[in-house]
């Protein structure tokens, strides 16, 4: 594959990847937008998609709309890694999705991990009555 050939299918991953369901909100929801993402690390790969994870939630924590974003690896499964999502609301995640660095990281997943963007899982907070 072409450098030219390898970019643009890249850049057909993301913009398949951000139009995908799972990545969708309403965009007037006030409400915080929690969410977690399950991503498994391709065999012998396992340092450079934590190197990647750890680059995205430097960037991502910069952001004036997130709240938390938290990283986390397995103990019992190596190169499973979860990552914890919270937006102020659904507007600053879509505008997330826009950022470079996140562009940069689904452009990575084909290459590091066997994940994609039906391994985000948007998560509605159960009500607990008093």
């Amino acid at each position: 594959m072409t450098d030219t050939e390898t970019a643009t299918a890249s850049e057909d991953f993301v913009t398949a990847s951000l139009h995908h369901g799972n990545l969708q909100v309403d965009t007037t929801d006030p409400n915080p937008r929690p969410m977690i993402a399950v991503l498994d690390s391709k065999p012998g790969l396992v340092p450079e998609f934590r190197a990647a994870i750890v680059e995205l939630v430097r960037q991502v924590r910069q952001e004036p709309g997130c709240l938390t974003f938290t990283a986390y690896e397995a103990r019992d499964i190596p190169g499973r890694f979860y990552l914890y999502e919270v937006y102020a609301d659904a507007a600053a995640f879509a505008a997330h999705l826009k950022t470079d660095h996140v562009h940069t990281f689904i452009s990575s997943i084909p290459e590091l991990s066997t994940g994609g963007p039906s391994s985000l899982i948007q998560l509605d907070e159960i009500p607990i009555p008093e």
